[in-house]
């Protein structure tokens, strides 16, 4: 079950969770954990979700991902709410409902 499942409206930017950062390790991006010294490493299309997601909203990342991938803006916006679900349940990253 996701963090964010729960907000009165699905408009909701994301931050890095304290402690986490988002580092280019050897061509690949990874999320750090200052705290636990633990790292996840994220495959290319999920990197590109929370970078444009820690740039905008939601909605406004779906909508460049959807261009940039061809694919179904509804498509996307689920792919990218899982993946938030999946990250924030983790604690490594901070919905922000708008």
């Amino acid at each position: 079950m996701c963090y964010f499942r729960g907000m009165k409206s699905n408009a909701y930017r994301a931050r890095l969770a304290a402690g986490i950062t988002l580092t280019r390790i050897e061509g690949k991006d990874v999320l750090f954990s200052i705290k636990s010294g633990d790292s996840y490493g994220l495959n290319e299309v999920a990197a590109r979700m929370l970078s444009l997601l820690l740039e905008s909203d939601a909605a406004s990342a779906a909508g460049q991902l959807a261009s940039e991938y061809a694919a179904p803006e509804s498509d996307i916006r689920a792919d990218l709410d899982d993946l938030v679900g999946m990250l924030a349940e983790a604690r490594l990253i901070d919905i922000i409902e708008q």
